[in-house]
């Protein structure tokens, strides 16, 4: 790298710390701190760069967001996902808790090397999770604050990162800008010198500005350092680095479409931005916005990432936040805000859509069409997701705090693929923003969604009773507002709530409330047949059985093609409960074959599993085994956690089957 200056006492470090990776049963730890613009990460990048044929199994790499000036610091439970399907883990299959995650990514790099580059952390806490157990695996942390923890607990090598000496920066300068002509003005030097402090950031963006204007004088340049430190002064390393002129002279270099551009960039509170986002940002299509951020990368006040996503440096980011505000009218920046919550909505909404398919959704008005996209496949959907939900969610906050209507209908659309993702934090993060949105504006419809969205986030943290509040607040908010079918769907999902509570009588009731208001509007049922499955299940364990099973078969007879597979799987519960193995075994085999035939392979899995415990119980070993072993193969595929219960089932059968009195 041209501005990668020396810096090799720390690269040695890190060289020597890697000798002692596998050497015992310890993971090698290193942190590396220091300020903003310092070269943190640029000095991890290059070494790992030269180290990588050392690390036979790869590298992981995840930003942190630990100093991020807008978007929320990245959760662990995120950053643990992001490793998990990197990993060749299948997102569908990954657990909500963070504990289950960092369990199932310290089993996969069991007996791998692997270097952990942690970016950008904020604290021990945040690392913590993120620890491989393996001790062929190197970590390096980087983080503006001393990782005291790491040291103290878990002997981590920390290297502070200084800035640079006044002959290191001059020696960048030399690069760029040439020694005649900085030995011409040596007092300009000495001060460019002195209002950079050292930082590799300021002294890069000097030199670039030099170079391209071989012209101007060099006091000139440090003319405009002094004249404008004025500017950002809590980023200012010790007030003297001058960053605002710094920036303003790439700023005054740009096209006015450019410059444009960079303003805009700097509005939305989100860690980087895709070309798609960009393009609805400036109200330009995707092939001129990509030409304006080559301009913007060329100038050094932009960085183009994998992926074809593009980020700011924080500190110009505020700057670009600056100019905006400056620069642009109040009307002129929130119009840019309003189409990128419209890209976000209804890109989300394809998106959500092309998921689960079978998923009803409201009907969605597209203001402008340009602002979306459409994907072909699953595959497409969810990569699209996965580069986007991090400037999704952080615009959801952002744009509730500006007024903007359809914010809470983004936050209520983000739900599904949150929970596909496991990221339920997030999930009740996005929808208590979306429902303060909501009330703000008085939007009614989109209160009632969000607050089912709030229970689903508090079910999957197993706070059941919260769960049921959220729903019954949803389900009177529906029936307020005439979406009667949907208030049928709230009472459903309360009285699943009441099942896993084993409040049967209440379940009971509250199926029957679904259905009777399912029975007297003539609009299209929601989700159909599931209120008479939760209502079958409950009158199986209060005993009324004919009852029971009539509603439970309606069920299987009357569900979409997707939940048919629950029905069956519900009505094969019930004949267990019942003691009729026969029957069980049956309807167990039929939702095994109806979700292999619809491709739903984790639901095939489940269904194998239950199918294999019913065989199992009924004295059929060897059945048993090969339903299980059907169920194994399914969930290896996919990195699933539950592959290790069903393993421990074979296992027991194994030790059964060969142990002392076996005749097999």
């Amino acid at each position: 790298m041209r501005h990668f200056i020396n810096r090799t006492v720390e690269q040695d470090a890190l060289t020597t710390l890697l000798k002692g990776a596998g050497s015992d049963q310890t993971v090698l730890v290193s942190t590396i701190d220091g300020l903003a613009g310092v070269g943190k990460s640029t000095l991890v990048v290059q070494w790992a760069h030269q180290v990588r044929e050392r690390f036979a199994d790869g590298e992981l790499y995840v930003n942190l967001r630990g100093f991020d000036p807008a978007a929320e610091p990245m959760t662990s439970t995120e950053a643990l996902g992001g490793f998990l399907t990197a990993l060749g883990a299948a997102p569908e299959a990954l657990p909500a808790a963070e504990e289950a995650r960092a369990a199932h990514f310290r089993t996969l790099l069991h007996g791998r090397r692997v270097l952990l580059v942690l970016d950008n952390a904020r604290d021990t806490e945040q690392v913590l999770p993120l620890l491989p157990g393996s001790p062929g695996c190197l970590v390096v942390v980087t983080s503006r604050q001393r990782l005291d923890g790491l040291v103290a607990h878990h002997g981590a090598q920390r290297l502070a990162l200084a800035t640079l000496t006044r002959d290191e920066g001059r020696q960048l300068l030399v690069r760029y800008v040439g020694a005649e002509r900085m030995a011409d003005e040596p007092e300009a030097v000495a001060a460019l010198l002195d209002h950079c402090a050292g930082l590799p950031l300021a002294l890069t963006l000097v030199a670039v500005q030099a170079a391209a204007e071989p012209d101007l004088a060099l006091a000139d340049l440090a003319a405009d350092l002094r004249d404008e430190r004025d500017r950002l002064d809590a980023l200012d390393v010790g007030g003297r680095t001058g960053i605002r002129g710094v920036f303003s002279w790439s700023y005054r270099t740009l096209t006015p479409e450019a410059a444009r551009l960079f303003r805009l960039l700097g509005m939305p509170n989100s860690p980087d931005i895709s070309v798609g986002a960009a393009a609805a940002l400036a109200g330009t299509d995707p092939r001129r916005v990509r030409r304006t951020l080559g301009e913007l990368c060329r100038a050094h006040v932009l960085t183009r990432r994998t992926g074809d996503r593009y980020a700011f440096h924080d500190l110009l980011r505020a700057y670009a936040r600056e100019r905006a505000y400056a620069d642009d009218a109040e009307q002129e920046r929130t119009a840019a805000l309003q189409r990128l919550l419209d890209h976000y909505l209804y890109t989300t909404y394809a998106a959500s859509q092309r998921l689960a398919p079978d998923r009803t959704l409201f009907q969605l008005d597209h203001t402008d069409k340009r602002l979306s996209r459409n994907f072909d496949t699953y595959e497409e959907a969810l990569t699209w997701w996965d580069a986007e939900h991090a400037s999704v969610l952080a615009c959801i906050p952002q744009a509730v705090a500006l007024g903007m209507p359809r914010a809470p209908w983004l936050a209520h659309v983000a739900t599904y693929p949150l929970k596909l993702r496991g990221l339920i934090d997030e999930l009740k993060a996005s929808s208590t923003a979306g429902l303060k949105g909501a009330q703000d504006t008085g939007d009614r419809a989109a209160q009632a969604r969000l607050l089912t969205d709030l229970s689903t986030a508090h079910y999957f943290h197993q706070d059941l009773n919260a769960a049921i509040r959220y729903q019954q607040s949803a389900a009177e908010l529906f029936a307020d507002t005439g979406e009667n079918q949907w208030a049928a769907s709230a009472y459903t999902a309360i009285g699943s709530l009441f099942l896993d509570l084993k409040r049967y009588a209440d379940a009971a009731a509250s199926a029957r409330r679904a259905l009777y208001i399912q029975g007297n509007t003539r609009d299209s049922a929601v989700d159909e047949g599931v209120a008479d499955g939760v209502l079958g299940l409950a009158l199986v364990h209060i005993g009324d059985l004919p009852e029971a099973f009539a509603h439970l078969r309606h069920a299987v007879d009357v569900t979409d093609r997707f939940a048919r597979g629950y029905a069956l799987s519900n009505l094969g519960a019930a004949y267990l409960c019942v003691e009729d193995i026969d029957s069980a075994v049956r309807t167990y085999r039929q939702a095994v074959e109806h979700r292999r035939a619809i491709g739903h392979q984790l639901g095939e899995a489940t269904s194998l599993n239950k199918l294999g415990e019913v065989l199992h119980a009924s004295g059929d070993a060897e059945g048993a085994r090969e339903a299980w072993q059907a169920a194994l193969s399914i969930l290896d595929s996919f990195g699933h956690p539950d592959a290790e219960t069903t393993r421990t089932h074979l296992n027991t059968l194994d030790a059964a089957t060969s142990g002392p009195g076996s005749t097999g």
